[in-house]
Order: structure tokens, then C-alpha cells, then sequence
């Protein structure tokens, strides 16, 4: 990755936090052209069979945050 544009390293903390939002907000709209590397795949259908043979376990992504304490 390139270095950081001085016009990005100028902006206030608020305003980089403002620019890496509306950067993933932009990401978001357009996900399905986001690469899906085979590993990341790999990893999301071991994820999926072991849901599926443990019916009842594990958490949800809603009380994971919950239990972090943490806001999306």
C-alpha cells in the first residue's frame, strides 16, 4: 500500500473518522465486487458446518456485541 496522501495525514482525527465511514459506507454499497479470497471462503464454510452440527450453540453476532459492550 501506497503512503498516506497529505491532504488525509492534514485532516483533524474527527475528519479522518468522518473519511474511513463514508470510505465503508462506499465498500457496503458495492460488497458483491469486493474479492473473497479462498481462505476467508474456507474459513466461512467451516464456520457454517459447525453451526449446522451444533444447532444451539455458539453465539450470535448480536450477543457478541452485547457482551463486548461494543456499538456498530
Amino acid at each position: 500500500m501506497s503512503a498516506i496522501p497529505a491532504e488525509i495525514e492534514n485532516l483533524t482525527p474527527a475528519e479522518k473518522l468522518d473519511l474511513v465511514e463514508n470510505l465503508w459506507d462506499d465498500i457496503a454499497r458495492t460488497s458483491a465486487n469486493v474479492p473473497v479470497t479462498e481462505e476467508i471462503m474456507a474459513e466461512v464454510l467451516r464456520r457454517q458446518a459447525w453451526r449446522q452440527r451444533n444447532p444451539g450453540r455458539g453465539k450470535t453476532l448480536e450477543e457478541i456485541i452485547d457482551t463486548l459492550g461494543v456499538r456498530l
